[in-house]
């Protein structure tokens, strides 16, 4: 949608596009900035002028990394040189403030530039090598400026490097310290403050361990209780039997009779803990043959004041009754679990034929005695 303005530089309508634009030109543009900048030009220098007397000391650290600070301080100062110059395209005569300008339009100056590229042949295109010539060139004037700079960067790396080195040592040597590895007892040096073991085997094992899911973390007081250093505590020695372990019962992945393993006295799953006062050492058949069973003279195996027993009490079981529709009894089990057992009934629909949830459940009548 075109919109009828006024030029704000000349005054003379014309249609605008643009809801931002407010000049009917580009020349108009272009002398609405230099009649601005002609205008606060005074301001400009007296604030320059006001803050170089208040900062003598900035104005020599400006004046050390600027060379030509003076040169373009005098020509801010006077303004800057308009010179007289003649067309080499059409013989025009024109003023501009760029001293290497030849051209009195861009019209002109592509001209001039399709004349001067007339004998090229521009079939050829430039090679990398010739493309990064040139570009040193433009950018850093020389290739010995470019040397200079390449110098610098690597000088720069060099201290950053250097740095980076002595903070790490730094830290290294505060962090040195002798351990005892929690696995196989061995002693290790170490700059991690975080380090358990001496080696990866050790750290593997370690971790292994720590990932046992059947024993819960409420229930875990030692997560150092290694295989090895049970061994090494007990002397090898079974706790059930009083025979000695054997490492070498072992074909590849599986492991036989005699091998050690860590036996709870009160089972974890009758709430024992896993800690170092309740682990044993056992062979690996007579933990099985243990189970979760639990020994009488448990209790007596663990040292005073050194575990905490906690009682496990099972939850009492119901008789259960079972009749026919006519409420003739059937037969009267232990618990609903005897009772799926035998009769090959869900237990979950007994219990809630039982319950009253239910008139019958799998052709008969439940109840609880």
């Amino acid at each position: 949608m075109k919109i009828k303005a006024y030029c704000k530089m000349c005054g003379q309508p014309y249609m605008k596009t643009n809801g931002k634009s407010m000049f009917c030109s580009d020349a108009c543009k272009k002398a609405r900035v230099k009649q601005r900048y002609e205008r606060d030009k005074d301001k400009r220098l007296e604030y320059i002028r006001q803050w170089q007397n208040d900062h003598p000391e900035a104005k020599d650290k400006f004046k050390e990394n600027h060379p030509n600070y003076d040169r373009d301080r005098s020509r801010l100062i006077r303004g800057s040189k308009e010179y007289a110059r003649e067309c080499i395209v059409c013989g025009k005569a024109f003023t501009t403030w760029l001293p290497q300008k030849k051209t009195c339009s861009d019209e002109c100056k592509a001209i001039h530039k399709k004349e001067r590229d007339k004998g090229r042949d521009r079939s050829r295109k430039r090679t990398p090598e010739e493309e990064h010539e040139r570009w040193i060139i433009r950018r850093y004037g020389s290739h010995e400026n470019y040397q200079k700079w390449l110098a610098e960067q690597e000088r720069l790396k060099q201290e950053q490097m250097e740095r980076t080195r002595k903070r790490r040592e730094a830290e290294k040597e505060a962090n040195h310290r002798f351990g005892e590895c929690v696995v196989c007892g061995s002693q290790y040096e170490t700059y991690n403050p975080a380090q358990k073991t001496c080696c990866t085997k050790c750290s593997r094992k370690l971790a292994n361990a720590r990932k046992q899911n059947r024993i819960p973390k409420e229930q875990i007081i030692d997560s150092d209780i290694t295989l090895e250093a049970l061994y090494r505590r007990d002397s090898g020695v079974c706790y059930l039997c009083g025979k000695q372990c054997d490492w070498n019962d072992k074909d590849g992945n599986k492991v036989g009779p005699s091998y050690p393993s860590i036996d709870h006295l009160i089972p974890v799953a009758r709430g024992g803990l896993h800690s170092w006062s309740n682990v044993r050492l056992a062979h690996f058949k007579c933990n099985v043959d243990k189970s979760d069973t639990l020994l009488p003279n448990a209790k007596k195996m663990i040292p005073t004041n050194a575990y905490q027993f906690k009682r496990y009490k099972r939850k009492p079981k119901k008789r259960t009754a079972q009749y026919t529709q006519d409420g003739h009894i059937v037969a009267v089990f232990s618990s609903t679990a005897e009772a799926e057992k035998v009769t090959g009934i869900k237990q979950r629909g007994i219990q809630k034929c039982a319950r009253g949830e239910g008139k019958s459940y799998g052709g008969f009548v439940w109840k609880y005695e």
